[in-house]
């Protein structure tokens, strides 16, 4: 079993920084071994840049990222933490899926289809926002969700992503913090009693 978490948030005292927190402690509570993969302490550099002797189908091969790829590649399961920052992911895990999530690792195309090659077929996503969840459903449509679960999870292999969306972070109560942490792990816990892929 191997399951890795992605996490993407400056702030090491953010709420973000708590359920990355909750989450392995569910994973390790439930004897289950996992690598974290903090973005920005591991200075990240989310932006990509091709040239003549670089081109963008050769990222497969790329040395910088090859360590990440490995860790894609060989997840059976794949949990990611972030904060929702101008209605989609930070620029530093988008970077992540466009230099990370390449031809020929995560996916190829076969007589004119797309086939997923990343082995995880789970997912979880954990991620959070100061807005109202209702500002997200019927002004924004979901589309980071959308966005996310299709245009690149599913895209690469992963079918079946947990939606777990945490609003009005920056109004709520200490109680309700501690609630949704509490559910957090519980998801967690409740993922792996299930037998998911990475919690065998």
């Amino acid at each position: 079993m191997k399951t890795v978490i992605v996490y993407a948030n400056p702030d090491e005292n953010s709420f973000n920084a708590a359920i990355v927190k909750y989450v392995a402690m569910a994973l390790k509570d439930s004897g289950r071994s996992y690598t974290v993969i903090d973005l920005y302490a591991d200075q990240f550099d989310p932006v990509l840049k091709v040239g003549d002797e670089k081109k963008r189908r050769d990222m497969n091969r790329d040395a910088e990222t090859k360590k990440y790829r490995k860790l894609m590649k060989e997840a059976d399961h794949l949990i990611f933490i972030y904060p929702l920052w101008w209605g989609g992911v930070p620029a530093i895990l988008k970077g992540f899926f466009d230099k990370v999530f390449v031809a020929g690792e995560a996916y190829t195309f076969e007589n004119g289809r797309v086939k997923g090659l990343l082995r995880a077929e789970t997912a979880q996503v954990f991620y959070t926002a100061d807005s109202p969840n209702r500002h997200l459903k019927w002004f924004r449509k979901n589309a980071d969700w959308i966005t996310l679960k299709k245009g690149i999870l599913q895209f690469c292999g992963i079918q079946k992503a947990e939606r777990n969306f945490m609003s009005a972070v920056k109004t709520s109560t200490p109680e309700l913090r501690e609630k949704r942490l509490r559910q957090a792990y519980a998801k967690v816990r409740r993922a792996c009693e299930k037998g998911a892929a990475a919690c065998r």
